[in-house]
């Protein structure tokens, strides 16, 4: 056997899912353990295209295993592989560990990197035993008018920079910051009060784009730097999405429970009601408690509750739910909807698939900010 994989799955809908994935690979050993855990193998080599597209499904991977010659082929040639590689990296090491390769430049806020770096490249070594930090301190802090302090180390083959800037005056840099929009949309509206605009009238623009620049040209084409004002409304959109599935599977709780109770001493179970779990599907909660009060020893209750699920299987076209399923539709555009000032318009789409309708719910709105 040239090797196989097999996976322990956990989801619903396998029926039709798995009609799906055994076209694209071949499907052994199918078995279903319970309702929604299955057992099967695949060829080792259809193993990762496996994995994705059960993690596609939306299902969850209990357990993957690999058996036959490949897996342990590859295993080891791996091994050798790794080996191979820490020997050349070493030996690699051993030949450029004397270089500095890499320029960290910390602290600037205005002074370039790329600048700051071609200056120390163009005028010391990158030789760690033939430069001296001091003296490209020195170097910096004459080269550049904006620097008030610098510090230079070695660290590894990194050499880092660390850089204080002069306060320059605000009549050079300005202290102002730009209108972003804070929402995807359409600009249909703007009331400029002072500042550039970077944007017009049925402009589309993203969160975070500039809508209005902190400066204004004079007469005369100098730059002067402003607290930008303008109140800008935008046509903006939500959208929910829905999907009907006319087969599926639901799963329920039958409102039967049953309790586990242990005592705990350090970890060790002392003590149980030895109750026992008949439950075909199920899912638990557990909690602890303390239970030593006065006594010394540290005793702890873990309670587990086993609570009954059944599955059950749902016919339902799309046209007996409609209403129900545009409303879910329109329930998750209302969760991801900003305050909208005014909703201008509210409309769906249904598209049609194989056995499932999806629907698109449209919020479109107004909302006006800035000031």
């Amino acid at each position: 056997m040239i090797g196989k994989t097999q996976f322990k799955i956990k989801g619903l809908n396998q029926e039709k899912n798995f009609n799906d994935l055994s076209k694209k690979v071949k499907i052994y050993d199918f078995r279903r353990l319970q309702p929604d855990i299955s057992i099967f193998k695949v060829s080792y080599f259809d193993a990762r295209k496996t994995k994705k597209m059960l993690k596609g499904y939306g299902y969850e991977i209990l357990e993957e295993k690999n058996s036959g010659f490949m897996p342990f082929f590859m295993k080891y040639a791996c091994n050798i592989w790794i080996l191979s590689a820490i020997i050349i990296a070493f030996i690699g090491y051993l030949i450029q560990s004397p270089f500095i390769w890499q320029y960290e430049i910390i602290g600037q806020e205005n002074l370039s990197s790329q600048e700051v770096v071609e200056y120390i490249k163009g005028n010391f070594s990158n030789n760690k035993n033939k430069i001296s930090t001091k003296k490209v301190e020195s170097g910096l802090y004459q080269h550049f008018e904006e620097i008030s302090f610098v510090s230079v180390i070695i660290r590894g083959q990194t050499l880092v920079v660390n850089i204080k800037e002069k306060l320059l005056p605000e009549e050079i840099y300005g202290d102002f910051e730009p209108i972003l929009s804070e929402y995807d949309g359409k600009v249909v509206d703007i009331s400029l009060v002072s500042g550039t605009m970077a944007v017009a009238i049925g402009d589309y623009i993203q969160k975070g784009d500039v809508l209005v620049f902190p400066y204004y040209i004079d007469s005369n084409g100098n730059t002067n730097y402003v607290d930008p004002k303008a109140e800008i409304t935008l046509e903006t959109y939500t959208i929910g999405n829905y999907t009907h599935y006319d087969d599926r599977i639901e799963i329920t709780k039958t409102g039967n429970t049953l309790v586990l109770d242990e005592v705990l001493l350090n970890g060790l179970v002392i003590y149980t009601n030895n109750a026992v779990n008949n439950f075909e599907l199920y899912e638990t909660s557990v909690e602890y408690l303390d239970v030593s009060h006065n006594n010394i020893l540290p005793l702890k209750l873990r309670r587990t509750t086993y609570y009954e699920l059944q599955a059950q299987e749902i016919h339902q076209t799309f046209e007996e739910a409609e209403e129900e399923i545009v409303a879910l539709a329109k329930e998750k555009a209302l969760e991801n909807s900003e305050n909208y000032d005014i909703i201008k318009e509210e409309f769906y789409n249904v598209k049609h698939l194989s056995g499932a309708t999806a629907v698109e719910y449209v919020i479109v709105g107004e909302k006006t900010f800035g000031g």
